[in-house]
């Protein structure tokens, strides 16, 4: 019988493609040393074949983690197949994430432990890229300050991408920067940045602004330091770990409104794919920017109004309360010289008025030093509407307040400005005789709710004017809530917010 011919063995077949495989695959001893690296691990590491056996596994290491890992390899989790997380020093010594799936194996009398290493530094810098932007994004709807925004997204880039610091620049009217946000850098830099600045010191975020484009310093540290115009930075930067400033212009409509700096490592310039991330977080800094703008803008025109408000509450109560006063002293006067018997009436007169529009002072001061309602709470805000309703209107109000309920200033103010347009209605518009408001708290909402047995209207209807019913819901809808009301005609009005217990702070 004819004898087959004799073919490779299965361990040459197997070495032939561990050989070919573009997956790294390493091989330890049970010392924790290379034995084995097949090509496309020699080019993860970027070293050759004789560089790597022989040398500790840990060396491979980044340092931080060589006595976690350590500590594993040496445990029995190893003598099972599995898998571990880790971060490996790659080409030119840049960190990568890597999955490794180790299994042992026995050979010749010896225990190896065989390691395939899955690089997944790109998958996870996009998945965070993606989470960088969307935190960023989603700042720009609950951060009240500008400030406060920029240095969430300064930090998202040092945390991102292999720059070691960032700094968010915004051109002011008189042509300098003013430091926004940053991340990363040594404390007083932005002082010290500005005095050079004054000195004459040239700024790469300047001559991104002018250029309208993206700006790469090289060598920055060391021709700063030969700078006499730098000395106010000289302190702060001799020790620093950057020396590359990658400056990306902010752009608005064609129009240059700041810079974003990423400082890099020296000799370290950014990939492309950390210019990439650069370029979409300088877009974010530059909606961030026209958001502020806006916010501010509408601030204002609501402080504006606020002012109008208070000048007509003015107007409407406490100088007509005065007038009375003065017209009740004056009969009191004429009747003194007459029948000193009747002028008890308008003496009562005047005290009425001098109570009413006391306790409307003290309100009208409430809401100008909005101080007082971090101080004094919002119960006892509420408190100060409540005696103007019992004094100036005659009304009986009925109040059941529970404790304090925990929350923001944004909060209390927003509850506040609600609980009061309320009782203005009910005071002013419903011709009410009685008022009901309630402030209570538990596990999962804050209710507050005003009822009143005036004369109503159709809420199914268009709101009535003057009782700036939309501004209640949209205050209640800014902090997560809602608004409900209910009225009929003849029938009283019925205003209850409902909050989360914790809500997002409105912008």
């Amino acid at each position: 019988m004819k004898q087959a011919p004799s073919g490779p063995s299965v361990d040459e077949i197997v070495r032939a493609l561990v050989e070919v495989v573009p997956t790294p695959v390493v091989v330890a001893d049970d010392s924790g040393h290379y034995v084995y690296v097949n090509p496309a691990a020699r080019a993860f590491f970027d070293r050759p074949v004789e560089q790597l056996v022989g040398t500790e596994v840990l060396d491979s290491i980044v340092p931080r983690e060589r006595e976690e890992v350590g500590s594993y390899l040496c445990s029995t989790a190893t003598a099972e197949p599995g898998r571990r997380s880790v971060t490996m020093l790659g080409r030119d010594g840049q960190e990568r994430e890597v999955v490794l799936h180790h299994t042992p194996m026995a050979l010749g009398g010896k225990l190896l432990l065989i390691g395939i290493v899955e690089d997944v530094t790109e998958n996870r810098r996009v998945r965070r890229e993606a989470v960088a932007l969307a935190q960023s994004a989603a700042s720009l709807a609950i951060n009240r300050s500008l400030d406060a925004t920029l240095n969430a997204l300064a930090q998202s880039v040092v945390e991102t991408t292999s720059a070691v610091a960032c700094g968010v620049y915004l051109l002011e009217r008189d042509g300098n920067l003013r430091t926004a946000g940053t991340f990363g850098l040594p404390r007083g830099y932005a002082a010290a940045a500005d005095a050079a600045q004054k000195r004459g010191a040239p700024r790469a975020a300047i001559r991104a602004i002018e250029a309208r484009a993206t700006v790469i310093d090289e060598d920055v540290i060391s021709r700063r330091l030969a700078d006499p115009r730098f000395a106010p930075l000289h302190a702060l930067i001799r020790d620093e770990p950057w020396s590359v400033i990658v400056s990306l212009p902010l752009m608005h409509h064609d129009r240059a409104i700041g810079a974003l700096n990423a400082y890099y490592p020296s000799g370290q310039r950014p990939p492309e794919i950390d210019m990439s991330f650069l370029r979409a977080m300088a877009d974010q800094a530059t909606s961030a920017v026209d958001y502020g703008r806006l916010l501010r803008a509408s601030r204002e025109k609501v402080a504006l109004e606020e002012r109008q408000r208070l000048a007509r509450d003015l107007h409407d109560s406490v100088s007509q309360a005065v007038y009375g006063i003065a017209l009740g002293a004056r009969s009191a006067m004429e009747l003194l010289s007459k029948d000193v018997t009747h002028v008890r009436e308008p003496l009562e007169y005047v005290l009425r008025l001098s109570e009413a529009a006391l306790a409307e002072m003290r309100a009208l001061i409430f809401e100008l030093r909005p101080e007082a309602l971090e101080r004094e709470g919002l119960t006892g805000a509420l408190k100060h509407h409540t005696e103007v309703l019992r004094a100036r209107h005659g009304i009986a109000v009925e109040e059941s307040f529970a404790a304090e309920p925990a929350m923001s200033w944004e909060t209390k103010q927003a509850l506040y400005r609600i609980a009061q347009e309320a009782l203005h209605n009910a005071g002013r518009h419903a011709r009410a005789t009685r008022v009901r408001i309630l402030l209570s708290e538990d596990d999962a909402q804050i209710r507050l709710e005003v009822s009143d047995n005036g004369v109503g209207f159709d809420s199914r209807s268009a709101y009535p004017g003057h009782f700036g019913l939309n501004t209640m819901r949209e205050r209640a809808n800014e902090l997560g809530g809602s608004l409900e009301i209910e009225s009929r005609p003849q029938a009283g009005t019925r205003v209850r917010a409902i909050i989360p217990a914790n809500p997002t702070d409105p912008s």
